[in-house]
């Protein structure tokens, strides 16, 4: 930018992500800034941004051509989360696993 004339315009975005930002904002709030702003990169980024479970990255394995990001990070290189009776519970009644007991 600082060897750019001081007339340049700067390029036009292809996407622009909008939020509201005040001091009563809960930048950690899921569904008001986390949610939006993770579709918005996936649109842009053109993948899947959410984190998966190891059976689920598992079956991404043999049904897709392309894991997402988190699968490739963490499953393939053997750095998955590691899984507790508790989170294996928790997990089927939020219907991310299916229970196989």
């Amino acid at each position: 930018m600082r060897v750019r004339p001081p007339d340049w315009p700067l390029p036009r975005p292809n996407a622009i992500h909008h939020i509201v930002e005040d001091f009563l904002t809960d930048w950690t709030a899921p569904n008001a800034h986390i949610l939006p702003l993770r579709r918005f990169l996936e649109n842009c980024l053109s993948t899947d941004l959410r984190n998966f479970f190891a059976e689920s990255c598992f079956l991404f394995a043999f049904t897709h051509q392309k894991l997402p990001p988190s699968c490739q990070q963490g499953y393939i290189q053997m750095q998955g989360l590691v899984g507790s009776q508790e989170l294996r519970h928790h997990a089927v009644q939020a219907g991310l696993l299916q229970d196989y007991t």
